[in-house]
Parts: structure tokens; C-alpha cells; sequence
């Protein structure tokens, strides 16, 4: 879940929901019709139901998102007591539930030869409640997401088998799965390597709200969580930290919105700024591809409270350009 604003939305988060190098633009954007299956595939971002999460591969070619029936705009706007409306296209592999916030599944869809993007199948990885918010590293083998178990979720990571399956889930442990009373978890964000976890948690001993927290993995095992502290966590809300190997740029979601800031290798050189991108004006969960050009991200729709999955492509200058839709 992108924004969780209202007091409410911190229930999502517990249940296990997570609301929250491309073609050139001119491909993209003339490649609409060029697809002879466009016209008949359920698209990522449907006129019901709710796509979210999205999380591109660093190689452009594998767009992750969360997707569920329930349409979750109603509940938004009225501060949580509208629920969610079942109104959705049923995708292939979706597990149902009567509870909304318990059916959510993660798909994946590939980038077509003409620069579209294929129908979305199941990941084959989501368990019988709500999956969300995950992202892939080596090449799509190995996973990390946000798993429900029907009264609470954890931060949970697999591996891909030789014949496509996946291992069962790992549950890295207590340290990172913290369910003390209130406490949350979620936006979990691996380095290339594994053995570098960044997260979002509101446990104790941070600076306010929600903030992101650092670990790091040897032999199975993971260290204490730390506070990765100012001037990435403030008093409010901080979420989906990203990073990339390849480059000193961080984001992550912040009061302000998209945050960035460089980095000096354990926090930022200098004061971070509101990233600004034309064509949304609520943007979170930011993924970009590995040669830094191509920002894919939630945008929250202020009048209905609904998502729509978007990218954008950097300019000479620097800044982002503007926000298009995936499709």
C-alpha cells in the first residue's frame, strides 16, 4: 500500500497486503496495437480490482505487482468504513478469499519482442493469504516479499528450482519479523548479493511513524535490525527504501512523497529532496532499471484513492519526465 495517511491503513500492513533498460518512450508508446494479443490479455492496470507494488527487474524486462479483485479506492477514501469492493477481472492462478484483506497475489509480466508487455501470470510462490510487495534479485531466482498468515505477516524470501517451482518460504526470523503488539514489517529491499536487507517497520526505538531498518545475513542467520537514522528516517513515515549496485542514488517513500538523496555509502551526502515527477502527483514505491533511466512507480489517483502503475524516463538534465501509464 502506497500511502497509509489514514490511521486505518496500518490494518493492511499487518494482514498482509501491501497497498499500497525499456524501449525508447516514443516505442513504448507506438507499440500500443502492435501486440495481435493486446486486445484480449487482462492488463496490468485494470479498470476494477487493484494492481500495486509494481518492481521492475534491473534489466527492464520483468515488471512484479501485487494484484488483487477487491478494488480498495472506497475504503481510502472514506477513511475505512466503505470496504473494498470485489470488482475485479479474475486472473489466471489468483487464490480467493471473502476477506479483502487476505487475497492478494503477486504476478509478473515480461516485456514482448515489440516493447508491450505480456498478460501477467501468477508467480507461483503466493501462499493462501495475502503476498505483496516483493522484488526479485539474481535474474529472477531468488525472491523477497511480505507474506500473510491470516492475522499477521512476515517478511519471507525463496528460491527458484532448476524446473521453474520455488522452494518453500524462509522466514529470516524474530529479528525481522517483529509481531509485538502494534509492530508492522514490510517493503523488504535485498542487495545484488543477498546479504543486505533494508525494510519498513514501526518498532520501537525509531524516529516516529514508520522508518527503514538495515540488516545484514551470514550463514543463514541475520543481524539485529538498525535504524538506518537521519536524514532518511524522520518523525514521519518513511517506506520502500530503494537502492541500485550500480549507482550512489537512493529513494524512498517519505512525508513529502519520493525522496532522493546521494549516497556516501551509509547514508545521504546532503539533504534529501521531493522528487517531482509531471502527470502524478502522489507517486510511491519507486523500482528503476539498472542503467538508471527508467522509474517505474504506484501512482495514487487523489479522487478516487485508486492505483495506477507508471513509469518514467530520466531527461539529460536529470530530472524524471512524465508519468505514463504501463499500459
Amino acid at each position: 500500500m502506497p500511502y497509509e495517511a489514514l490511521s486505518s491503513c496500518s490494518k493492511i500492513r499487518a494482514l498482509g497486503f501491501c497497498l499500497g533498460s525499456v524501449a525508447l518512450l516514443v516505442l513504448l508508446g507506438s507499440c500500443k496495437n502492435g501486440n495481435p494479443d493486446a486486445s484480449s490479455r487482462i492488463p496490468i492496470n485494470t479498470a476494477a480490482g487493484w494492481s500495486d507494488s509494481p518492481f521492475i527487474s534491473g534489466d527492464g524486462q520483468r515488471l512484479y505487482f501485487t494484484y488483487s479483485r477487491y478494488d480498495f479506492g472506497p475504503w481510502y477514501i472514506s477513511g475505512g468504513t466503505r470496504p473494498p469492493v470485489l470488482s475485479g477481472p479474475d486472473r489466471a492462478g489468483l487464490h480467493h478469499s471473502a476477506n479483502p484483506f487476505d487475497e492478494s497475489d503477486i504476478y509478473v509480466a515480461t516485456r514482448n519482442t515489440d516493447g508491450t508487455w505480456s498478460e501477467a501470470v501468477n508467480l507461483g510462490l503466493n501462499g493462501a493469504y495475502g503476498d505483496s510487495g516483493g522484488m526479485e534479485i539474481n535474474g529472477g531466482n531468488s525472491f523477497v516479499w511480505l507474506q500473510g498468515n491470516g492475522t499477521a505477516s512476515n517478511i519471507v524470501m525463496a528460491s527458484r528450482n532448476p524446473n521453474g517451482t520455488w522452494e518453500p518460504a524462509v522466514d529470516p526470523g524474530p529479528g525481522i519479523n517483529d509481531h509485538s503488539a502494534g509492530v508492522i514489517q514490510g517493503s523488504p529491499q535485498l542487495s545484488a548479493d543477498g546479504k543486505a536487507l533494508w525494510f519498513t517497520s514501526n518498532r520501537p526505538t525509531g524516529l516516529g511513524g514508520k522508518d527503514i531498518w538495515f540488516s545484514s545475513g551470514s550463514n543463514g542467520s541475520w543481524s539485529a535490525p538498525a535504524n538506518v537514522g537521519a536524514p532518511i528516517d524522520t518523525a514521519g513515515d518513511e517506506d520502500q527504501f530503494w537502492f541500485s549496485p550500480g549507482s550512489p542514488d537512493l529513494y524512498w517513500n517519505g512525508p513529502g512523497g519520493i525522496m532522493h538523496c546521494v549516497s556516501t555509502g551509509s547514508t545521504c551526502s546532503g539533504t534529501p529532496a521531493a522528487v517531482t515527477i509531471s502527470g502524478c502527483s502522489l507517486p510511491s514505491r519507486v523500482s528503476i532499471t539498472d542503467d538508471g533511466q527508467i522509474m517505474y512507480f504506484a501512482c495514487r489517483v487523489p479522487e478516487t484513492g485508486r492505483i495506477e502503475i507508471m513509469f518514467s524516463v530520466k531527461q539529460d538534465a536529470g530530472s524524471w519526465g512524465v508519468a505514463h501509464l504501463v499500459d
